[in-house]
Formats: structure tokens, C-alpha cells, sequence
């Protein structure tokens, strides 16, 4: 399993895919995706009224407000949520999550992306979720704009492959 996503494209749209396994107990990666604690550790400040129908409100500071509604819910092992993110079209985000023996295995799934868009959100998941791994296993905060800066010509190749 690679820590690299996938691009996908689906019809007028583009799907981004990760699956990593994680080295901590699944309510520790739980707490990570489903709370505004969790979030704020390696995302941004949050608030989320955690069950279905509740609003995911995720504060990028200047690059604006994200989220929406939480669609499906069964913890610890799955959360869906429109992304709603200012000048983008709607989209819809999933983390799945299951144990294993070397900690959790996460998935997330980022689906309806704007084909033009696929390529920053592979770089910005990735360079996200690699500070969710820090956080959830005791690791050092990442410099985020560094990681994406890093990852982005990476991305742009495979998309163009």
C-alpha cells in the first residue's frame, strides 16, 4: 500500500483515493477525523455536530470556510460529508476506517472534485493526511505548504500519465 493517492476521473468529474495503514488504535484516528479537536490537530479549527445531518464546519482562515452536512455515520468505522468549499462545486468526502495489525487501516475518498482540481486536492490530502499520521502516532507537526510544494509536481505527473 502506498501512502501516493489516486486520481480517477468518473464521467465530468475526478475521484481522489488514499488507503494507509496508520500506527494507532482506531479510536485515536477516530478522535483525529470526527472531532474539532481532532481536526484542528492536523486540518484546521473545526466544529462538528457529530451525527447524521449534522454540519462538518472546517475554518481555512483566508482561504475560507469548508464543509457541510454529515450524510453517513457508524463510529468508529465511517463518516461521510458533502464538502462544501467557497468557488468550488459541491463534493463529497468519506473516511473509512478498520483495525489491523499494524493499527488502523484509513481510507478516504474524496469524490466529485472538478477534473481541473484533482491534482491540488491528491498534493493537499496527501500533505494532510501525512500530519494526521504524525499526529495520531506521537510524531512532529510537518510544515504543511512545504509538503504540498513537495508533492505537488508529483501529482501533476501522474495525472498526466
Amino acid at each position: 500500500m502506498s501512502d501516493y493517492g489516486t486520481l480517477q476521473q468518473d464521467v465530468d468529474r475526478a475521484i481522489v483515493r488514499f488507503e494507509r495503514t496508520i500506527g494507532a488504535a482506531i479510536d485515536v484516528v477516530w478522535d483525529l477525523i470526527a472531532t474539532g479537536d481532532g481536526l484542528e490537530r492536523w486540518l484546521a479549527p473545526a466544529t462538528v455536530e457529530l451525527h447524521v445531518g449534522g454540519d462538518m464546519d472546517i475554518d481555512f482562515g483566508k482561504d475560507g470556510l469548508a464543509g457541510g452536512t454529515i450524510t453517513q455515520l457508524d463510529p468508529p468505522a465511517l463518516l461521510e460529508y458533502h464538502w462544501q468549499f467557497p468557488g468550488e462545486p459541491d463534493s463529497i468526502i468519506r473516511f473509512e476506517l478498520a483495525e489491523t495489525d499494524g493499527g488502523t487501516r484509513l481510507v478516504l475518498e474524496h469524490r466529485l472534485l472538478p477534473l481541473d482540481q484533482c491534482v491540488g486536492y491528491g498534493a493537499g490530502w496527501h500533505a494532510h493526511l501525512d500530519q494526521l499520521e504524525a499526529m495520531a502516532t506521537g510524531g512532529e507537526a510537518l510544515d504543511w505548504g512545504d509538503r504540498f510544494a513537495a508533492l505537488l509536481p508529483e501529482y501533476r505527473a501522474a495525472a498526466s500519465a
